[in-house]
């Protein structure tokens, strides 16, 4: 068996990403709205009429953009699901420490 450079939550977000987050989009209106106007400022830029050199110099600065987008948007995705794992481990803490929260009395004037 192939050894895994590669932890448990790197190896989901990659299935979940490429497997299930394409069919996501293609029904999100907010994206399909944001994605639309990609397309046609890209149009735009094509029909500018910029020279070969300017033209790989608008892709290097788009690509560049794009790469960094997709960065923001895979970690912002791994911290959430980190940030749900944690949230469900706390949940279940408190479970099994006995509904601690049920036991505390809370004076809501002293907490304003």
């Amino acid at each position: 068996m192939e050894k895994r450079d590669e932890n448990l939550l790197d190896i989901l977000a990659e299935e979940r990403i490429h497997k299930v987050l394409e069919n996501v989009l293609n029904d999100n209106e907010l994206y399909q709205v944001a994605q639309k106007e990609v397309d046609e400022a890209i149009n735009e830029l094509k029909d500018v009429g910029l020279s070969r050199e300017q033209n790989k110099v608008v892709d290097k600065a788009i690509s560049a953009t794009n790469a960094s987008g997709a960065a923001y948007g895979a970690t912002a995705y791994k911290q959430g699901f980190y940030d749900g794992i944690k949230l469900m481990t706390e949940v279940n803490q408190i479970g099994r420490d006995g509904g601690i929260l049920n036991e505390q009395k809370f004076d809501c004037e002293k907490v304003i």
